[in-house]
Protein backbone atom coordinates (compact mmCIF):
# COMPACT_ATOMS: atom_id res chain seq x y z
CA UNK A 1 0.00 0.00 0.00
CA UNK A 2 2.85 2.38 0.91
CA UNK A 3 4.58 1.62 -2.39
CA UNK A 4 1.37 2.35 -4.34
CA UNK A 5 0.82 5.62 -2.46
CA UNK A 6 4.34 6.74 -3.30
CA UNK A 7 3.79 6.02 -6.98
CA UNK A 8 0.65 8.18 -6.99
CA UNK A 9 2.47 10.98 -5.23
CA UNK A 10 5.27 10.80 -7.77
CA UNK A 11 2.79 11.00 -10.65
CA UNK A 12 1.16 14.10 -9.17
CA UNK A 13 4.53 15.71 -8.67
CA UNK A 14 5.50 15.07 -12.28
CA UNK A 15 2.27 16.66 -13.47
CA UNK A 16 2.88 19.73 -11.32
CA UNK A 17 6.42 20.08 -12.61
CA UNK A 18 5.38 19.73 -16.24
CA UNK A 19 6.51 22.90 -18.03
CA UNK A 20 3.81 25.15 -19.47
CA UNK A 21 3.17 25.20 -23.19
CA UNK A 22 5.69 27.33 -25.04
CA UNK A 23 4.52 30.91 -25.45
CA UNK A 24 4.60 30.62 -29.23
CA UNK A 25 2.23 27.65 -29.11
CA UNK A 26 -0.15 29.38 -26.72
CA UNK A 27 -0.22 32.52 -28.84
CA UNK A 28 -0.82 30.55 -32.04
CA UNK A 29 -4.46 30.24 -30.99
CA UNK A 30 -4.73 33.98 -30.40
CA UNK A 31 -3.66 35.77 -33.56
CA UNK A 32 -2.09 39.18 -33.61
CA UNK A 33 -3.13 41.81 -32.68
CA UNK A 34 -5.57 40.10 -30.34
CA UNK A 35 -5.49 39.55 -26.61
CA UNK A 36 -7.36 36.43 -25.51
CA UNK A 37 -7.96 36.23 -21.78
CA UNK A 38 -9.01 32.70 -20.73
CA UNK A 39 -12.65 32.83 -19.56
CA UNK A 40 -12.51 36.56 -20.22
CA UNK A 41 -12.80 39.05 -23.06
CA UNK A 42 -11.36 39.08 -26.55
CA UNK A 43 -9.79 42.33 -27.71
CA UNK A 44 -8.16 42.98 -31.06
CA UNK A 45 -7.06 46.62 -31.02
CA UNK A 46 -5.69 48.44 -34.03
CA UNK A 47 -4.47 49.95 -36.13
CA UNK A 48 -2.50 47.12 -37.71
CA UNK A 49 -1.08 47.87 -41.14
CA UNK A 50 -1.77 45.24 -43.79
CA UNK A 51 -4.25 43.18 -41.72
CA UNK A 52 -7.30 42.56 -43.91
CA UNK A 53 -8.64 39.23 -42.62
CA UNK A 54 -9.06 38.10 -39.04
CA UNK A 55 -9.88 34.46 -38.28
CA UNK A 56 -10.70 33.63 -34.66
CA UNK A 57 -11.20 29.94 -33.85
CA UNK A 58 -10.82 27.62 -30.85
CA UNK A 59 -10.16 30.50 -28.45
CA UNK A 60 -10.79 30.30 -24.67
CA UNK A 61 -12.75 33.59 -24.42
CA UNK A 62 -16.28 34.10 -23.09
CA UNK A 63 -17.06 37.61 -24.27
CA UNK A 64 -16.55 39.78 -27.33
CA UNK A 65 -16.86 43.18 -25.66
CA UNK A 66 -17.79 46.63 -26.87
CA UNK A 67 -15.19 48.11 -29.24
CA UNK A 68 -13.39 44.75 -29.44
CA UNK A 69 -12.06 45.53 -32.93
CA UNK A 70 -11.61 49.26 -32.60
CA UNK A 71 -9.01 50.65 -34.96
CA UNK A 72 -8.91 47.70 -37.38
CA UNK A 73 -9.68 50.03 -40.24
CA UNK A 74 -8.24 47.86 -43.01
CA UNK A 75 -9.96 44.61 -42.06
CA UNK A 76 -12.50 43.41 -44.64
CA UNK A 77 -13.40 40.03 -43.11
CA UNK A 78 -13.82 38.79 -39.53
CA UNK A 79 -14.59 35.11 -38.95
CA UNK A 80 -15.47 33.76 -35.51
CA UNK A 81 -15.96 29.99 -35.31
CA UNK A 82 -15.58 26.90 -33.15
CA UNK A 83 -15.34 28.90 -29.90
CA UNK A 84 -17.27 26.72 -27.47
CA UNK A 85 -16.61 29.02 -24.51
CA UNK A 86 -18.10 32.12 -26.17
CA UNK A 87 -21.30 33.20 -24.41
CA UNK A 88 -21.93 36.84 -25.26
CA UNK A 89 -21.29 39.51 -27.87
CA UNK A 90 -21.78 42.97 -26.41
CA UNK A 91 -23.30 46.12 -27.90
CA UNK A 92 -20.92 48.03 -30.19
CA UNK A 93 -18.66 45.00 -30.62
CA UNK A 94 -18.63 45.60 -34.39
CA UNK A 95 -18.77 49.38 -34.50
CA UNK A 96 -17.70 51.83 -37.19
CA UNK A 97 -15.48 49.38 -39.10
CA UNK A 98 -15.73 51.27 -42.35
CA UNK A 99 -14.07 48.71 -44.67
CA UNK A 100 -15.53 45.56 -43.15
CA UNK A 101 -17.26 43.50 -45.85
CA UNK A 102 -17.91 40.11 -44.20
CA UNK A 103 -18.74 38.92 -40.69
CA UNK A 104 -19.12 35.20 -39.99
CA UNK A 105 -20.18 33.95 -36.56
CA UNK A 106 -20.54 30.18 -36.85
CA UNK A 107 -20.47 27.00 -34.77
CA UNK A 108 -20.48 28.78 -31.41
CA UNK A 109 -23.07 26.60 -29.71
CA UNK A 110 -22.86 28.29 -26.29
CA UNK A 111 -23.27 31.82 -27.64
CA UNK A 112 -26.59 32.85 -26.11
CA UNK A 113 -26.61 36.64 -26.26
CA UNK A 114 -25.91 39.05 -29.07
CA UNK A 115 -26.79 42.35 -27.46
CA UNK A 116 -28.83 44.95 -29.38
CA UNK A 117 -26.52 47.28 -31.27
CA UNK A 118 -23.70 44.76 -31.64
CA UNK A 119 -23.46 45.67 -35.35
CA UNK A 120 -23.31 49.44 -35.90
CA UNK A 121 -22.39 51.62 -38.87
CA UNK A 122 -20.85 49.09 -41.24
CA UNK A 123 -21.38 50.84 -44.59
CA UNK A 124 -19.46 48.32 -46.72
CA UNK A 125 -20.83 45.15 -45.15
CA UNK A 126 -22.02 42.72 -47.84
CA UNK A 127 -22.37 39.46 -45.94
CA UNK A 128 -23.37 38.73 -42.35
CA UNK A 129 -23.68 35.09 -41.30
CA UNK A 130 -24.84 33.93 -37.86
CA UNK A 131 -25.22 30.15 -37.90
CA UNK A 132 -25.30 27.26 -35.45
CA UNK A 133 -25.31 29.30 -32.25
CA UNK A 134 -27.32 29.16 -29.04
CA UNK A 135 -28.88 32.63 -29.29
CA UNK A 136 -32.47 32.96 -28.03
CA UNK A 137 -33.58 36.12 -29.86
CA UNK A 138 -33.36 37.28 -33.44
CA UNK A 139 -30.15 39.33 -33.64
CA UNK A 140 -30.46 43.10 -33.96
CA UNK A 141 -29.24 44.15 -37.41
CA UNK A 142 -31.16 47.41 -37.61
CA UNK A 143 -28.12 49.64 -37.11
CA UNK A 144 -25.82 48.06 -39.70
CA UNK A 145 -26.58 50.85 -42.19
CA UNK A 146 -24.95 49.06 -45.13
CA UNK A 147 -24.99 50.81 -48.50
CA UNK A 148 -23.95 47.74 -50.50
CA UNK A 149 -26.27 46.26 -53.12
CA UNK A 150 -26.94 42.52 -53.09
CA UNK A 151 -26.44 42.37 -49.32
CA UNK A 152 -26.74 38.84 -47.90
CA UNK A 153 -27.92 38.08 -44.37
CA UNK A 154 -27.65 34.42 -43.37
CA UNK A 155 -29.30 33.32 -40.13
CA UNK A 156 -29.27 29.51 -40.01
CA UNK A 157 -29.37 26.53 -37.65
CA UNK A 158 -30.15 28.63 -34.57
CA UNK A 159 -32.63 26.28 -32.96
CA UNK A 160 -33.63 28.53 -30.06
CA UNK A 161 -34.87 31.54 -32.05
CA UNK A 162 -38.66 31.23 -32.31
CA UNK A 163 -39.77 34.55 -33.81
CA UNK A 164 -38.91 36.95 -36.62
CA UNK A 165 -40.16 40.20 -35.06
CA UNK A 166 -41.62 43.25 -36.74
CA UNK A 167 -39.11 45.66 -38.30
CA UNK A 168 -36.35 43.08 -37.84
CA UNK A 169 -34.37 44.35 -40.85
CA UNK A 170 -35.23 48.04 -40.99
CA UNK A 171 -32.00 50.04 -41.16
CA UNK A 172 -29.88 47.05 -42.14
CA UNK A 173 -29.45 47.98 -45.80
CA UNK A 174 -30.89 50.56 -48.19
CA UNK A 175 -30.29 48.49 -51.34
CA UNK A 176 -31.35 45.00 -52.47
CA UNK A 177 -31.01 42.16 -49.95
CA UNK A 178 -31.09 38.38 -49.88
CA UNK A 179 -32.31 36.83 -46.64
CA UNK A 180 -31.23 33.23 -46.05
CA UNK A 181 -33.15 32.36 -42.88
CA UNK A 182 -33.19 28.57 -42.87
CA UNK A 183 -33.03 25.70 -40.40
CA UNK A 184 -33.89 27.77 -37.32
CA UNK A 185 -36.43 27.29 -34.54
CA UNK A 186 -38.86 29.83 -36.01
CA UNK A 187 -42.52 29.36 -35.17
CA UNK A 188 -43.84 32.75 -36.27
CA UNK A 189 -43.11 35.63 -38.65
CA UNK A 190 -44.71 38.77 -37.24
CA UNK A 191 -46.43 41.65 -39.02
CA UNK A 192 -44.10 44.13 -40.77
CA UNK A 193 -41.19 41.71 -40.24
CA UNK A 194 -39.59 42.75 -43.55
CA UNK A 195 -40.55 46.42 -43.38
CA UNK A 196 -38.01 48.72 -45.01
CA UNK A 197 -36.32 46.10 -47.19
CA UNK A 198 -36.00 45.56 -50.92
CA UNK A 199 -36.04 41.77 -51.07
CA UNK A 200 -34.41 39.93 -53.93
CA UNK A 201 -34.78 36.52 -52.29
CA UNK A 202 -36.28 35.23 -49.05
CA UNK A 203 -35.41 31.70 -47.93
CA UNK A 204 -37.49 30.35 -45.06
CA UNK A 205 -36.92 26.72 -45.95
CA UNK A 206 -36.26 23.99 -43.38
CA UNK A 207 -37.74 25.96 -40.50
CA UNK A 208 -39.64 22.85 -39.54
CA UNK A 209 -41.59 24.50 -36.69
CA UNK A 210 -42.71 27.54 -38.68
CA UNK A 211 -46.51 27.56 -38.65
CA UNK A 212 -47.57 31.19 -38.85
CA UNK A 213 -46.68 34.00 -41.22
CA UNK A 214 -48.66 37.11 -40.36
CA UNK A 215 -50.81 38.48 -43.16
CA UNK A 216 -48.90 41.76 -42.93
CA UNK A 217 -45.42 40.23 -42.81
CA UNK A 218 -44.48 41.96 -46.10
CA UNK A 219 -46.03 45.32 -45.23
CA UNK A 220 -43.53 48.07 -45.97
CA UNK A 221 -41.28 45.79 -48.06
CA UNK A 222 -40.56 45.65 -51.77
CA UNK A 223 -40.43 42.09 -53.04
CA UNK A 224 -39.45 39.32 -52.62
CA UNK A 225 -38.83 38.11 -56.16
CA UNK A 226 -38.01 34.59 -54.92
CA UNK A 227 -39.74 32.96 -51.94
CA UNK A 228 -38.77 29.52 -50.61
CA UNK A 229 -40.94 28.05 -47.84
CA UNK A 230 -40.03 24.39 -48.38
CA UNK A 231 -40.16 21.99 -45.43
CA UNK A 232 -42.12 24.29 -43.14
CA UNK A 233 -45.46 23.89 -41.36
CA UNK A 234 -46.95 27.05 -42.84
CA UNK A 235 -50.68 26.63 -43.37
CA UNK A 236 -51.14 29.83 -45.34
CA UNK A 237 -49.20 32.54 -47.15
CA UNK A 238 -49.94 36.20 -46.52
CA UNK A 239 -52.38 37.59 -49.06
CA UNK A 240 -50.48 40.89 -49.11
CA UNK A 241 -47.05 41.35 -50.67
CA UNK A 242 -46.92 38.44 -53.12
CA UNK A 243 -47.26 40.57 -56.25
CA UNK A 244 -43.50 40.74 -56.87
CA UNK A 245 -42.87 37.00 -56.61
CA UNK A 246 -41.41 35.54 -59.80
CA UNK A 247 -40.32 32.23 -58.31
CA UNK A 248 -42.19 30.32 -55.59
CA UNK A 249 -40.71 27.18 -54.00
CA UNK A 250 -42.84 25.16 -51.60
CA UNK A 251 -41.67 21.54 -51.71
CA UNK A 252 -42.53 19.24 -48.80
CA UNK A 253 -44.91 21.93 -47.53
CA UNK A 254 -47.59 19.48 -46.49
CA UNK A 255 -49.49 21.86 -44.21
CA UNK A 256 -49.94 24.39 -47.02
CA UNK A 257 -53.19 23.04 -48.45
CA UNK A 258 -54.35 26.24 -50.13
CA UNK A 259 -52.63 29.12 -51.91
CA UNK A 260 -53.84 32.71 -52.06
CA UNK A 261 -55.90 33.74 -55.06
CA UNK A 262 -54.04 33.15 -58.32
CA UNK A 263 -54.58 36.79 -59.26
CA UNK A 264 -52.23 37.66 -56.40
CA UNK A 265 -49.25 36.19 -58.28
CA UNK A 266 -49.22 38.67 -61.13
CA UNK A 267 -45.49 38.26 -61.88
CA UNK A 268 -45.06 34.56 -61.15
CA UNK A 269 -42.86 32.78 -63.69
CA UNK A 270 -41.93 29.55 -61.93
CA UNK A 271 -43.45 27.55 -59.09
CA UNK A 272 -42.26 24.34 -57.49
CA UNK A 273 -45.10 23.10 -55.32
CA UNK A 274 -46.31 20.15 -53.28
CA UNK A 275 -49.93 19.33 -54.16
CA UNK A 276 -51.74 18.86 -57.51
CA UNK A 277 -54.43 21.27 -56.35
CA UNK A 278 -51.79 23.99 -56.38
CA UNK A 279 -51.12 23.24 -60.04
CA UNK A 280 -54.80 23.38 -60.90
CA UNK A 281 -55.10 26.81 -59.35
CA UNK A 282 -52.88 28.17 -62.11
CA UNK A 283 -54.16 26.23 -65.12
CA UNK A 284 -56.59 28.90 -66.37
CA UNK A 285 -54.36 31.85 -65.60
CA UNK A 286 -54.97 34.38 -68.43
CA UNK A 287 -51.51 35.95 -68.31
CA UNK A 288 -48.33 36.08 -70.34
CA UNK A 289 -46.29 32.94 -71.01
CA UNK A 290 -45.29 31.28 -67.79
CA UNK A 291 -43.46 28.08 -66.87
CA UNK A 292 -44.54 26.19 -63.78
CA UNK A 293 -42.79 23.07 -62.50
CA UNK A 294 -44.71 21.23 -59.83
CA UNK A 295 -43.38 18.67 -57.40
CA UNK A 296 -46.48 16.70 -56.51
CA UNK A 297 -47.73 13.63 -54.71
CA UNK A 298 -48.74 10.38 -56.43
CA UNK A 299 -52.36 11.04 -57.29
CA UNK A 300 -52.60 13.96 -59.67
CA UNK A 301 -56.03 15.51 -60.06
CA UNK A 302 -57.74 14.26 -63.24
CA UNK A 303 -58.97 17.66 -64.38
CA UNK A 304 -55.35 18.87 -64.58
CA UNK A 305 -53.90 15.90 -66.44
CA UNK A 306 -54.40 17.41 -69.87
CA UNK A 307 -52.44 20.55 -68.95
CA UNK A 308 -49.26 18.85 -67.82
CA UNK A 309 -46.67 16.47 -69.13
CA UNK A 310 -44.56 14.22 -67.00
CA UNK A 311 -40.88 15.13 -66.66
CA UNK A 312 -39.97 12.49 -64.08
CA UNK A 313 -41.69 10.48 -61.38
CA UNK A 314 -42.16 13.47 -59.11
CA UNK A 315 -42.16 16.59 -61.28
CA UNK A 316 -44.70 17.89 -63.77
CA UNK A 317 -44.35 20.86 -66.07
CA UNK A 318 -47.20 23.20 -66.91
CA UNK A 319 -46.61 24.41 -70.47
CA UNK A 320 -45.69 27.86 -71.72
CA UNK A 321 -48.85 29.80 -72.52
CA UNK A 322 -51.07 27.18 -70.89
CA UNK A 323 -52.65 26.61 -74.29
CA UNK A 324 -54.07 23.29 -73.21
CA UNK A 325 -55.68 24.96 -70.25
CA UNK A 326 -57.26 27.60 -72.47
CA UNK A 327 -58.62 24.91 -74.76
CA UNK A 328 -60.39 23.37 -71.78
CA UNK A 329 -61.86 26.67 -70.60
Amino acid sequence: MKQRFSALQLLKLLLLLQPPLPRALREALCPEPCNCVPDGALRCPGPTAGLTRLSLAYLPVKVIPSQAFRGLNEVIKIEISQIDSLERIEANAFDNLLNLSEILIQNTKNLRYIEPGAFINLPRLKYLSICNTGIRKFPDVTKVFSSESNFILEICDNLHITTIPGNAFQGMNNESVTLKLYGNGFEEVQSHAFNGTTLTSLELKENVHLEKMHNGAFRGATGPKTLDISSTKLQALPSYGLESIQRLIATSSYSLKKLPSRETFVNLLEATLTYPSHCCAFRNLPTKEQNFSHSISENFSKQCESTVRKVNNKTLLLHGALSAAHSLS
